[in-house]
């Protein structure tokens, strides 16, 4: 054996692979693709990036004043 605690060993025998699932996974990562990669691949507008901004700053900010650093 070896030194190594057994969670952290890892099995020499790859994992059960069922065809099926296999086929299943590919089409369904395929349809999604084709789905949604238009959609996904639009900017982002500007006022949701504003938004986010936003609130980066404000928490940012609340961070600081917990670590009662200034509040500006």
């Amino acid at each position: 054996m070896t030194d190594m605690p057994a969670r952290r060993r890892r099995s020499t025998a790859p994992p059960f692979q069922d065809p099926e699932a296999d086929a299943f996974d590919l089409w369904l990562r395929e349809s999604l693709r084709d789905a949604f990669d238009e959609v996904a691949a639009e900017p982002v507008p500007e006022d949701l990036l504003r938004l986010i901004e936003e609130d980066r700053a404000e928490r940012e900010r609340l961070r600081r004043k917990r670590r009662g650093g200034r509040s500006d």
